[in-house]
């Protein structure tokens, strides 16, 4: 099945990111997102504060944005890929494309700060506001978040059109026993928690859509400068 196939790839790049042998660079990728998810919220407070929208922000910022949790996840997984083609057989591949490309997508975003975690730990400086945004412009990575932000909004239309499904939702469903008797529950879980997040939702647009917008134009703004030749500001103190 394609869908697992692409996942042990997503995998193995993620197992390569030289963070996992360097406790310094992994520290400050520590730092850097902790400093993100901090500016995540802060930009995104509005949407962020809606009653309906607090499963799926908290989705966004423990699921699709890496972290410790994150690597717990991929420990889990490699162990069961291996065994992973009964899983093909319990749940339809439109659920597990969902799941493998929501992966993909905490990956680059954990790849994409660790270009600026590298930035600045070579640079020897602390993660603060104006730190970030001289990281954000020496490594130029604005096509890459765009990318990135492009792959976030994928992930969500793909998992609300499946769960947006009665028979999908039914056969994903019915798999959770066997998925757990078999031990691949990380996974399952994941994709899960990814429907339960969208649920609350009358429409996933209308989360994704204002989200995407911002950070597009935040993008924007940290790559232009003003009349000075300063970068604009995050907004985040």
């Amino acid at each position: 099945m394609a869908a697992l196939a692409n996942l042990q790839q997503h995998l193995t790049r993620f197992w390569a990111l030289p963070y996992h042998q360097d406790d310094a660079l992994n520290n400050k990728l520590k730092d850097v997102q902790s400093w993100q998810q901090t500016r995540i919220k802060h930009t995104h407070h509005e949407l962020f504060s809606q009653p309906k929208n607090q499963l799926m922000a908290e989705y966004f910022l423990t699921q699709l944005y890496g972290g410790d949790e994150f690597k717990l996840l991929a420990k889990q997984l490699e162990r069961i890929l291996p065994k992973a083609q009964k899983l093909e057989r319990l749940a339809k591949e439109s659920a597990l494309e969902a799941g493998s490309m929501g992966i993909q997508a905490a990956i680059l975003a954990i790849e994409l700060d660790l270009h600026l975690a590298q930035w600045l730990l070579t640079q020897e400086l602390p993660v603060t506001e104006d730190n970030m945004l001289a990281a954000y412009r020496a490594v130029d990575e604005a096509e890459a978040r765009r990318v990135q932000i492009a792959n976030l909004k994928d992930v969500c239309y793909r998992t609300d059109k499946h769960l947006n499904s009665f028979m999908l939702k039914k056969a994903f469903a019915l798999a959770k026993g066997t998925a757990y008797r078999y031990n691949f529950q990380p996974l399952y879980d994941f994709i899960d928690t990814g429907f339960q997040a969208m649920k609350p939702l009358k429409s996933v647009s209308h989360f994704i859509e204002p989200f995407c917008q911002q950070e597009l134009l935040i993008i924007e703004q940290v790559h232009a400068a003003d009349n000075d030749g300063k970068p604009m500001r995050f907004g985040v103190s």
